[in-house]
C-alpha cells in the first residue's frame, strides 16, 4: 500500500481515465489484488487491506487516489464476501462525505 500511495502522491494526472494502461499504478493495483486474492489468510489479509483502503481514502482529497482507492474496495468486495460485508458496513454507518459519496458505488 504504501508504493501505492508513493506512486500516487507523485501523478500529474487528476483522473484515472487518463491513467496510461501500462502504468506503474494499475501495475501496483493488480499486485494487491493478486496478493490478497493468493495470501495465506484468505480472511483476514483482504479485510486488513480494505480496513486501510477506507483509512486512505478518508485522508485524500485527490481525485485520482480517490478513484484508485474505490476500484481497490470494489475489487476485494466482489472477490472477498467478507469484504464486501464489512465495508458495505462501514461506509453506511460513516458520518464523512467521502465515504458517503463512494459508498454508493458499492451498494
Amino acid at each position: 500500500m504504501k508504493e501505492l500511495e508513493t506512486a500516487l502522491s507523485q501523478l500529474p494526472m487528476q483522473s484515472l481515465a487518463a491513467l496510461p494502461p501500462n502504468h506503474d499504478v494499475r501495475h501496483i493495483v493488480r499486485q494487491i489484488l493478486y496478493l490478497a486474492a493468493e495470501s495465506s489468510d484468505r480472511h483476514r489479509t483482504p479485510l486488513q487491506m480494505s480496513q486501510k483502503i477506507v483509512q486512505l481514502l478518508y485522508k485524500t482529497s485527490q481525485q485520482l487516489t480517490r478513484e484508485v482507492y474505490v476500484v481497490l474496495l470494489d475489487q476485494l468486495c466482489r472477490t472477498f464476501e467478507d469484504v464486501a460485508k464489512e465495508a458495505i458496513t462501514w461506509l453506511i454507518y460513516a458520518d464523512d462525505e467521502v465515504c458517503f459519496v463512494y459508498g454508493s458505488v458499492f451498494i
